[in-house]
């Protein structure tokens, strides 16, 4: 599908609608540019999940161009509303689109949308309900985790987006600090970091802990795809009241990632902490990553996934805590945290426990 014409059949001219918008000032009626520009971020948002979910970025990024026609018929995508989406990428110069909208080719923001394009597919389809259903969840305190209606599914594959290219590195790191044979990864999410791990070793044996259907199934896909069934396993299990069991006997090394802060308030968090010892009686260390309480004030400077996830976690009623509280958590539940190490995505750090 790579696309070779001569740039004459890429014309890059303004349409003539968009010259005569230059030469003139259009009345109004009281519009705002600021209004207008939140209610078109909104679209993007959804537009930049939805590509990504279409799988375009991808093909973008091994393409140069890209044939509207061929693309759509060749994934049975209806044209014109394909054809939408990308002009509205196109109003933030994340693509760009021939005079004709019939090639699309990446734009001036295309390669920082598609290393964000993650946290859009978390947002708008990971918690799409939340935001769709928002004035009737905050009525009395109304929602909560189980009526917010998260896509487990998708929060996974948001998280492997975004998870491989802002914390992988660092997580790699830090975990081969140590020799170990058997880890376990709490919250697994598609389980793609412990497939990752045993690709790169042999000799590993992993398993995969989540309360989520659609992660469970999502990660039980992702380990029979890679022929890694021999080697990994899931449990559906609650890391809130996780029991002993004989999968878990010769595990030597835990990981959590951006799902601790679920099992807060303090008190029962505490309990967790101090119980994982017995559930895995060979543990030597834990590396817990997650997002803190950013206490940031009022800006539009707020970074990136920040804002969205102190909104969500609000309105399911969820405590975030801060670094501090983290901190005194971990000493009073018996755990010396040897290192803190901060990640590319914002106000998120690995906690070395041993």
């Amino acid at each position: 599908m790579h696309i070779k014409e001569a740039d004459s059949q890429y014309d890059l001219k303004p349409h003539a609608w968009q010259a005569d918008l230059q030469k003139q000032t259009l009345p109004t009626n009281g519009f705002s540019a600021r209004t207008a520009d939140i209610f078109n971020s909104a679209i993007a948002a959804s537009a930049i999940a939805a590509v990504f979910d279409l799988g375009l970025f991808e093909e973008l990024q091994q393409n140069d161009s890209i044939r509207l026609q061929e693309f759509c018929e060749k994934r049975g995508l209806h044209q014109p509303s394909i054809r939408m989406l990308l002009y509205t990428l196109a109003c933030f110069d994340i693509v760009t689109l021939s005079a004709e909208q019939d090639f699309v080719r990446p734009g001036k923001a295309f390669a920082e949308t598609c290393r964000d394009k993650g946290y859009f597919l978390w947002l708008v389809r990971g918690y799409g309900h939340l935001w769709q259903h928002l004035s009737d969840l905050v009525k009395n305190g109304k929602g909560n985790f189980d009526s917010v209606g998260r896509d487990g599914g998708y929060i996974a594959k948001a998280g492997r987006d975004y998870g491989a290219q802002f914390v992988d590195a660092y997580f790699t790191d830090m975990l081969y600090q140590m020799p170990f044979r058997v880890a376990a990864d709490l919250g697994c999410g598609s389980a793609m970091r412990l497939i990752n791990l045993a690709r790169q070793n042999p000799e590993l044996r992993g398993i995969g802990i989540d309360i989520n259907d659609g992660a469970v199934k999502l990660a039980q896909d992702a380990i029979t795809a890679a022929n890694l069934q021999n080697r990994l396993t899931v449990v559906r299990a609650d890391a809130g009241r996780l029991q002993a069991r004989p999968e878990f006997a010769e595990v030597e090394v835990l990981f959590c990632f951006f799902m601790a802060h679920d099992l807060w308030p303090r008190a029962n968090c505490l309990k967790v902490l101090q119980q994982i010892r017995s559930v895995f009686p060979r543990l030597k260390r834990f590396l817990l990553s997650d997002t803190y309480r950013a206490d940031l004030p009022a800006s539009r400077q707020v970074p990136i996934f920040t804002l969205g996830f102190e909104v969500t976690h609000a309105v399911m009623g969820q405590y975030i805590p801060s670094v501090a509280e983290w901190m005194d958590l971990f000493a009073e539940a018996g755990w010396s945290c040897v290192e803190r190490r901060e990640l590319g995505i914002p106000f998120s750090a690995i906690f070395d426990l041993r």
